[in-house]
């Protein structure tokens, strides 16, 4: 097992993983995203080819959370706001790992890599978020091990484009079930 910087040639097989991990539609353009020159995006690979895993991060300025948010969170915690004024974010927008390695500490592994990256590319501050669902796995020991600590929860994160059918997640019902979950860790 490899990791390394996501490459075009990984495109259909990370679609297909982020289908099974979030929903149709949830995660559509890798390789617009990992050519952004503030993302990362790294891939967890056998020999043979098969996709495993996959985390993708970001190097956010000062004071652009809101902008990342698209600026659809108005109950932005003073905590959050303070830390985007303090100095660069790192943020782990994505972890997603094969229903054949769940359990296997390749989750720990992409996570811990994506952080290194994100230090090595500026970060003072990190933030990880995750898709909290019905069948969204259980984060708060992996991230606690990792030296992250709860942040807050933004249930309106991704509400809208899931009610709105702009993808398909895993957990839908008639509505929109999910929140997200934010982790931080101060490097420095």
């Amino acid at each position: 097992m490899r990791i390394e910087r996501y490459a075009p040639t990984w495109h259909s097989k990370v679609i297909d993983l982020a289908k099974e991990a979030f929903g149709e539609g949830y995660f559509s353009k890798p390789g617009e995203i990992a050519g952004d020159p503030d993302t990362i995006m790294l891939v967890s690979n056998e020999t043979d080819g098969s996709l495993l895993g996959l985390v993708q991060g970001r190097l956010l300025p000062e004071n652009a959370l809101a902008e990342y948010l698209e600026h659809k969170v108005s109950d932005v915690p003073d905590e959050v706001a303070a830390a985007d004024r303090d100095g660069a974010l790192g943020v782990i927008e994505i972890v997603a790992v094969a229903e054949s390695q769940r359990g296997t500490g390749l989750g720990t592994r992409l996570i811990s890599s994506m952080h290194d990256a994100l230090i090595g590319h500026g970060a003072d501050k990190l933030i990880v978020s995750f898709r909290h669902g019905p069948s969204a796995s259980r984060v708060d020991g992996l991230m606690k091990k990792l030296g992250f600590e709860p942040w807050t929860r933004l249930p309106s994160y991704w509400q809208a484009e899931c009610d709105a059918g702009e993808f398909k997640c895993v957990d839908r019902t008639d509505h929109c079930t999910c929140e997200a979950l934010l982790y931080r860790k101060s490097v420095y």
